[in-house]
């Protein structure tokens, strides 16, 4: 065959090999996300709660751009409260991925539904990327790619976290710090860095994630593997890149100093543990079949400490780590640091020591350490650190499969190909108690406010410092329609003083929460009758002097605060 003919063959089998490997993961994403996606309603279906508040934060981020709002951190929550956006997540590193959607659209429901779904395809294909690096076997990479794109840790988390599963830069992280040593060039640099403004823009867990991951897998690659480096170059690349990177992190950063760190004893409740590592929760094939036989472990999927690993996964692992000690191969010897990236990761997500926890000050654990450093301390969900644990075993897991692949050939893959569809089954959701999501939408008083002069919004029941706290992101979600102030909105934390004035507020219609929002500025306010929490309050309000009923959609009552009267001058 002529050397054209051939190349032309490699080249059309490498193509077929690739749109396979994505029509893989696309179908895998398709069937695996069907428990807690509404993929016919993506332009309405949304979950409540978080995933309703980070609908709103990227919303209000395309706003601020799009519309050239002054300050991005003075949003449109927590009225009166200056720095509002710093009372959470701020997900500026994914708001650049939902721009485009929501410029097209105007849409923040589509935008978000389409960047969650792309966090899952996205971070397959950067972890195979990795695998394959250190297999060169496009099956074992796809193991990889399935156990870390799906495991049960994204699935728990899926349904409103979309900080958490947006991950996929921690992965491509390591690929971007092995070629910058490979060949220490700015540009190669300058990927490195990008990726980690990138990550730690979507999210400060993420931060603190891919900050432990690239420190321990630089230490690996210069103390270990020991690869070389001018030490004048590394000094005056490494400086460069950290201070370019701090310059486009600050800015975001600075904000978030008006928070505060937990104690040892909160954070250590949030730790995780074996029986959350090992036993699979409820809302799987196993965690249904260990509660029918009377087995009383398997965890709710709700709450931060159901970290299931899979167990299909763990045994592919823990052989990828026995190959990656034992082997003379060289690419998989390499892999033992991701033995040590999951062993350490473990170690931080145990959280702090039970000394640490009676004392109630940080020591010297691994997880006491970290909260020694200024806003590594703000990480207070230790468990979280099991998102490098899953990493590092999607690895190791490629590494088992692609020596089985060498040692049994076709009998080896055909166990890959049974060894990925239990790990996936293994993590797939069953009867997720919050269904599918379902189209919500923003009711019209809110649009009506669009068609208003501009002025502060009260939306009344009040959910702030409740039992249900969460459902204030649906006032968020509802100020997309008019992105007028709003005293509503969820937060890591709420200020005494906020929490002393929205007291105040709920006192509506009486005659001293008048004043207070006349004191304030508050021009509008939406109560929601058919809310048990509101009931009693329309009547006494139309028949109050200080507000004035301009509207009625079905149940909800738009009110405007009557101007106090002015004094006259003798």
């Amino acid at each position: 065959m002529p050397l054209h003919e051939r190349d032309l063959t490699s080249r059309w089998r490498r193509y077929t090999i690739s749109a396979a490997i994505a029509l893989a993961y696309v179908a895998a994403c398709r069937v695996m996300l069907a428990p807690i996606c509404n993929f016919g309603r993506l332009a309405t279906a949304s979950y409540g709660g978080d995933a309703r508040a980070f609908i709103w934060v990227l919303a209000w981020d395309n706003h601020a751009v799009l519309d050239r709002v002054p300050s991005l951190f003075d949003a449109n929550k927590l009225y009166p409260l200056p720095n509002a956006l710093a009372y959470g997540e701020h997900l500026f590193g994914i708001s650049l991925f939902t721009l485009p959607v929501y410029a097209a659209t105007r849409n923040p429901v589509l935008a978000y539904n389409v960047v969650w779904i792309f966090a899952y395809l996205a971070a397959a294909a950067a972890v195979h990327w990795v695998a394959w690096r250190y297999t060169r076997d496009q099956l074992a990479s796809l193991v990889a790619g399935m156990a870390f794109a799906f495991c049960f840790f994204r699935m728990h988390h899926g349904h409103g976290h979309l900080n958490l599963i947006w991950c996929f830069w921690i992965p491509l992280s390591l690929v971007a710090i092995e070629r910058w040593l490979a060949r220490p060039t700015w540009m190669r640099l300058a990927a490195w860095v990008a990726i980690v403004v990138l990550q730690a823009l979507a999210a400060w867990y993420q931060a603190v994630l891919i900050t432990v991951a690239d420190l321990l897998f630089l230490a690996w690659l210069i103390g270990v593997e020991r690869r070389t480096i001018s030490v004048a170059r590394f000094a005056a690349q490494g400086a460069a890149g950290a201070a370019a990177a701090f310059a486009l992190v600050w800015p975001f950063a600075r904000h978030y100093f008006i928070l505060h760190s937990e104690s040892p004893a909160f954070i250590a409740a949030a730790a995780a543990d074996l029986a959350g590592w090992l036993v699979p929760p409820e809302n799987t094939f196993a965690g249904h079949w260990l509660l029918d036989h009377g087995v009383k472990g398997p965890r709710w999927i709700w709450g931060e400490l159901t970290v299931y690993l899979g167990w299909m996964t763990l045994a592919l692992g823990c052989a990828g780590a026995i190959v990656a000690l034992r082997s003379a191969d060289r690419s998989f010897r390499r892999a033992r640091f991701f033995i040590v990236l999951c062993a350490i990761a473990a170690v931080l997500a145990l959280g702090p020591s039970s000394r640490e926890v009676a004392s109630g000050s940080f020591g010297w654990s691994p997880f006491g350490v970290l909260a020694r450093v200024p806003g590594l301390s703000l990480f207070r969900i230790p468990a979280r650190y099991t998102e490098l644990m899953n990493l590092a075993l999607a690895v190791l897991a490629a590494i088992a499969a692609a020596a089985m692949h060498r040692r049994f050939g076709r009998a080896g893959r055909v166990a890959s190909v049974a060894a990925m569809l239990l790990l996936l089954a293994e993590s797939y959701v069953v009867n997720f108690p919050g269904g599918q999501p379902q189209p919500f939408a923003v009711p019209a008083v809110y649009k009506y406010i669009a068609t208003l002069p501009p002025g502060p919004v009260l939306s009344l029941p009040d959910y702030a410092n409740t039992p249900l706290w969460f459902d204030e992101a649906d006032y968020q979600y509802f100020s997309t329609a008019h992105w007028q102030p709003t005293v509503n909105g969820d937060s890591r934390e709420w200020p005494p003083h906020f929490l002393e004035l929205t007291a105040r507020l709920k006192t509506f219609p009486e005659p001293a929460a008048a004043t207070t929002m006349r004191d304030i500025g508050l021009k509008y306010v939406v109560v929601h009758g058919a809310r048990r929490e509101a009931e009693g309050l329309v009547e006494p309000a139309r028949a109050s002097g200080d507000f004035q009923l301009l509207a009625r959609f079905d149940q909800d009552y738009l009110f405007q605060v009557v101007p106090a009267p002015a004094r006259s001058t003798p």
